[in-house]
């Protein structure tokens, strides 16, 4: 099961969007969670730069093992930074599961 952990609460620009956000966190989660083996958590932290929805937000996002298995002895962390809070936390996301990819060799494994 996917635990989300939320460091900072979503700014108030995108509060309406609380719903999808999380069900994008918890998609993605269970993708990763199946690569790793083991349970995760993810801690985001969604830092607004700016008074309107027009202006930056950064997603930083962390998975947290629970856990002596293989992903506890890495540290996977990816960020970035969009004007559309759906496509920063998809980016971050997609980065994240890249560096999973490439720290595991999760992509060698059908070669053998």
């Amino acid at each position: 099961m996917v635990e989300i952990i939320f460091k900072r609460e979503i700014p108030e620009a995108y509060a309406a969007e609380r719903d999808f956000v999380e069900s994008l966190l918890k998609e993605y989660g269970l993708k990763i969670e199946r690569k790793l083996g083991e349970d995760i958590s993810l801690e985001v932290v969604i830092k607004d730069y700016g008074k309107t929805k027009t202006n930056n937000v950064d997603v930083a996002i962390r998975i947290i093992c629970s856990g002596k298995a293989s992903c506890s002895r890495y540290f996977f962390e990816a960020n970035s930074g969009d004007r559309d809070l759906g496509k920063a936390i998809h980016n971050s996301l997609t980065k994240l599961n890249t560096e999973i990819e490439h720290k595991l060799h999760l992509s060698d494994q059908g070669k053998r």
